[in-house]
């Protein structure tokens, strides 16, 4: 509280309507002011720190109106006839020259005033308070009718609880906010609208006022000395200290200032200062120092080459004006159509934006990179790049402290991988947004091998599972596998390679699959000798609709048919089987491969290959979805 001056009137004191000036030249000890008081009697110094200082002028703004105009614009500057000395118990508040800092509904100020009631007696020492800031909307909402006119352009609100004892000496008492460990004055009390049981305090915000009392401060105080201005991204320093000179301060005259960078920005010349000629004159040696850089360029799409002046410049760090930076999409991405035949430049200009915003490439989705022909039953080793999009999805096995294949998956994104519901789903589960954490579940991709443990090429990535989204409607068995289908989120991002690669997902319904269709899958489930795969195998399936595999059934398991289900398989050779779950069945369209089905269940009853899949595109809007927020 070592701001705090006690001046007995405010600015409605110092008006009248007939007023022709807004400066007042005050008669030698008519006002004083009070620095280092805590006693509300005149006539008792407090303590070593106590000074009485005489007023010599006071400035108003010129449209302030008192009473006639709402008291907008209710502001007194005010000039003491000799400096007061500033000591540890008395010293500045500061003002937020540049706007800097924002305060915001519920935060707490600190006010002092006089008079505070404490156990039904008055108090007559400085007494300190926290207000709550409320905002402009809230305000209004709690001062009644007939007051709501005192509310103008200017003014904030706090929280003020009722008292007995406030006089009109609390007037003008100002509400400072901690800012980077330092209070800074926001508001000056202007009014106070009090209610039986609360009161609302209106407060004059400081911030419509700084360039007027900036005028004033440089009017009275720069004869020996000159104001620091504000510069974008500069910072002030005296010669041999770190100590940062706040925009605004008085420098006097024959100081030298050094000027620095700001975080953010370049600096053009080695060495910056500027020297105080008195009477608010600098001479300085630059005419600009801090130019604003602009943003690092990083993508995981994009290639990006930057350059200056023809020099290398490192994209990923800020660049300076002038930096010329260079796209091209990276390996296995595609330029969106706009921008195929026009590769983007973007320039860094002055005032750190760059003049262009970069595009996003699109991930070249269900390419399949080597020709291969390989069965699950009876199959061979799939190759490389024959299904890159497929993914085995492991579970920590805490008892033999290794990991298990429980699933397959399909890659549609970066970090985001379809699969079936059914392999992470338990009765007692309260949130179908499943956190994964301590490493339970991990995915493997460009993986051949069913072994977790061998990384079978420079394809193969292990990455961590973040989070799992399963349908709000799913139910396992008890819901007849309906909405068996869910996303993983991974903790980071596939690199994509001809080994990696999404699947194409028909976001837009274009394509369409008839029965017999043939559609691929790859898996690690029972061979046709009832013993898990080690390998990665690959299938050729049939498709069946629904109603023509719902007629297949008589003995219950036609139940399972629910809407959002379609058929794929023969009676008689290659199909799916336990281990398989979740794993993408996909179908050719247009030279690239879109995921149609996600294994779901097998009538356990029959020997025949037909399983039933979940078919994306009824969950289309559930998936695009969570495809946007993640990406």
């Amino acid at each position: 509280m070592s701001w705090i001056n006690y001046c007995s009137k405010w600015a409605e004191f110092f008006f009248s309507p007939d007023m022709v000036t807004t400066k007042i030249s005050v008669t030698y000890g008519k006002l004083k002011v009070a620095v280092g008081k805590y006693h509300y009697n005149f006539s008792k110094i407090d303590n070593e720190y106590t000074q009485i200082l005489n007023v010599e002028t006071i400035y108003i703004k010129e449209s302030y109106n008192g009473k006639e105009g709402s008291y907008a614009e209710d502001i007194a500057v005010i000039v003491l006839e000799n400096k007061v000395l500033i000591t540890s118990d008395v010293s500045p508040v500061c003002i937020d020259w540049n706007g800097k800092y924002m305060v915001h509904n519920g935060d707490l100020g600190k006010i002092f005033i006089f008079g505070e009631v404490v156990n039904g007696i008055e108090n007559s020492v400085l007494s300190e308070r926290f207000l709550q800031l409320i905002d402009t909307r809230n305000c209004q909402k709690n001062v009644s009718t007939e007051n709501k006119h005192l509310l103008t352009f200017d003014k904030f609100c706090t929280t003020y609880n009722s008292r007995k004892g406030a006089d009109f000496a609390d007037s003008g008492a100002g509400i400072s906010f901690l800012h980077s460990n330092s209070y800074f004055l926001t508001g000056m009390l202007n009014m106070r609208i009090a209610y039986p049981n609360s009161a609302i305090a209106g407060f004059l915000d400081i911030r419509f006022y700084v360039q007027w009392i900036r005028g004033i401060l440089n009017k009275h105080f720069t004869e020996n000395s000159c104001v620091l201005p504000t510069v974008e991204g500069v910072i002030y320093s005296y010669e041999g200290s770190n100590e940062i000179l706040s925009h605004g301060t008085l420098i006097k005259r024959h100081r030298t200032v050094i000027e620095k960078c700001e975080h953010g920005y370049h600096k053009a010349y080695p060495v910056g200062f500027r020297f105080c000629r008195g009477k608010g004159k600098w001479l300085s040696n630059t005419e600009k120092l801090c130019f604003k850089m602009c943003p690092s360029l990083i993508s995981d799409s994009l290639d990006i080459k930057c350059s200056h002046n023809g020099k290398y410049a490192n994209c990923s760090n800020l660049s300076i004006p002038d930096t010329i930076a260079k796209t091209s999409c990276k390996p296995f991405y595609t330029a969106p159509i706009s921008q195929e035949d026009t590769p983007l430049e973007l320039n860094c200009q002055a005032n750190g934006m760059w003049n262009k915003q970069l595009y996003r490439c699109n991930p070249n989705c269900g390419r399949v990179y080597i020709i291969n022909q390989v069965l699950i039953k009876n199959g061979k080793k799939a190759l490389v790049g024959t299904a890159p999009w497929n993914v085995g999805i492991y579970q920590l096995n805490k008892k033999k402290t290794n990991y298990d294949l429980i699933c397959g998956g399909s890659i549609i994104a970066p970090n985001l991988v379809i699969s079936a519901a059914h392999c992470f789903w338990k009765k007692a589960m309260l949130s179908k947004k499943i956190s994964i954490t301590g490493g339970l579940y991990k995915v493997a991709v460009g993986k051949y091998d069913r072994n977790f443990t061998i990384i079978d090429n420079e394809f193969t990535q292990i990455i961590n599972v973040e989070t799992i989204h399963l349908k709000e409607v799913y139910y396992g068995a008890n819901g007849f596998y309906a909405e068996d289908i869910s996303i993983i989120v991974l903790q980071d991002r596939v690199s994509f390679s001809n080994g990696v690669s999404p699947v194409c997902i028909d976001w837009n319904g274009k394509y369409n699959v008839e029965n017999g269709d043939k559609g691929k899958i790859v898996g690690w489930g029972r061979t046709e000798k009832e013993i898990s795969s080690p390998i990665l195998l690959e299938a050729s399936l049939p498709y069946i609709d629904l109603s023509t595999c719902r007629n297949m059934y008589t003995n219950g398991f036609e139940l399972f048919m629910t809407v959002d289900k379609f058929c794929a398989g023969s009676t008689l050779g290659q199909g799916v089987s336990k281990g398989d779950s979740g794993a993408g069945l996909c179908f050719l369209h247009s030279d690239s491969y879109y995921l149609t089905g996600v294994v779901s269940i097998k009538d356990p009853n029959t020997t025949n290959s037909i399983a039933v899949f979940t078919e994306v595109k009824y969950h289309i809007q559930w998936i695009r979805g969570l495809f946007n927020k993640h990406n």
